[in-house]
């Protein structure tokens, strides 16, 4: 299937009591994976995700992820070490389609608040990638050390007291070159 933490699960091979997937990254697979994600690092991605059947044609897995990333602050560009735990609870089934609606190139296209399941694809479940996706969803978008502001950046850019602002200097050389004609 071709992703950074593949863990593929053949559907018919799952037995009736399911099965554990020790996810266990290899360095190279965290590397992948922070550069999929914009990350600066992925130091740790560990957890242990328990795949089962369920009445209805689904399949479920469940389990519990610890994480700890390097991103840079969006202000100062300053290193921000974040940790995050959380719960994988995904649904499978083969009749995922039929709850997805699809636009003219065939992409699914998922609908705010899509609580169905997530289709089952050539009778495999890929509970690496179900990670890698739930984590790029928690990862905060835009983050910042403590303390930093905006603020600053702006000023800045207005020009401050300090720094001419060249707007102003061709306003004021307009208004000379009108008065002089």
């Amino acid at each position: 299937m071709g992703y950074e933490l593949s863990r593929p699960v053949v559907v018919e091979e799952l037995p009736n009591h399911g099965r554990k997937i020790d996810l266990q990254p290899t360095v190279e697979e965290m590397a992948t994976i922070a550069s999929r994600l914009d990350l600066v690092t992925l130091d740790k991605l560990e957890g242990i995700v328990k795949i089962r059947p369920e009445i209805g044609r689904e399949i479920v897995a469940e389990g519990e992820i610890i994480t700890s990333f390097v991103q840079n602050c969006v202000v100062t560009g300053e290193s921000i070490i974040q940790t995050m735990t959380f719960q994988l609870e995904r649904r499978y089934s083969e009749d995922a389609s039929e709850f997805n609606i699809k636009d003219e190139d065939d992409d699914i296209i998922v609908l705010p608040m899509d609580d169905g399941p997530d289709p089952i694809e050539d009778g495999i479940i890929d509970v690496g990638e179900a990670v890698v996706e739930e984590l790029a969803l928690l990862i905060p978008p835009y983050p910042r050390v403590p303390g930093a502001e905006f603020n600053d950046i702006i000023e800045d850019a207005d020009g401050g007291d300090d720094k001419p602002n060249p707007f102003a200097k061709l306003a004021a050389l307009k208004k000379d070159l009108e008065s002089k004609s």
